[in-house]
């Protein structure tokens, strides 16, 4: 079974620091889109239900 954290297997390769921090900022972008999705889903049911009735 192949390893993909193992250097030594052939056409790995190293992500440089650049990759590395696009792809943190990338699953940062990710995660606060789905809390945002999941906050509004929320809000909706709340409103639907009758919980913020004026």
């Amino acid at each position: 079974m192949s390893d993909p954290m193992n250097p030594e297997i052939s056409g790995y390769v190293e992500p440089t620091k650049a990759e590395l921090s696009a792809r943190k900022n990338r699953n940062r972008a990710i995660a606060l889109g789905l809390f945002g999705f999941v906050a509004l889903v929320f809000t909706i049911m709340l409103l639907k239900m009758g919980y913020f009735k004026p």
